[in-house]
């Protein structure tokens, strides 16, 4: 014995997932996304699982966080969905954050 009381058991929670959106890349805000839950999940991004369209609707999240009309960025606002359990948020700055199921 060390001396010091046994510890019960400590389950840990899946780390947060972070991800960056680059609205200057060939990549729209949706894919990023995908592609984004698809690790997080540990699954292929072709896996049936990973779809936005029964949460949101991928072409309105494009739109939503696009540059304005004088090209100027969004940097504000944020979007949250939940998506396999999984709860997403968005950033205008173009941060995406996920929390796994077992996290919340």
């Amino acid at each position: 014995m060390n001396g010091h009381p046994p510890r019960a058991s400590q389950s840990r929670s899946p780390p947060l997932y972070r991800a960056a959106h680059d609205p200057d890349g060939p990549a729209a805000l949706s894919t990023t996304v995908i592609h984004a839950l698809a690790d997080c999940m540990g699954v292929d991004v072709t896996d049936s699982r990973v779809s936005l369209y029964d949460t949101v609707d991928p072409e309105a999240l494009d739109a939503l966080f696009r540059p304005r009309h004088d090209g100027t960025p969004r940097s504000g606002g944020t979007l949250s969905f939940v998506v396999n359990d999984h709860y997403v948020r968005i950033r205008g700055d173009g941060e995406i954050l996920i929390e796994p199921p077992a996290r919340r």
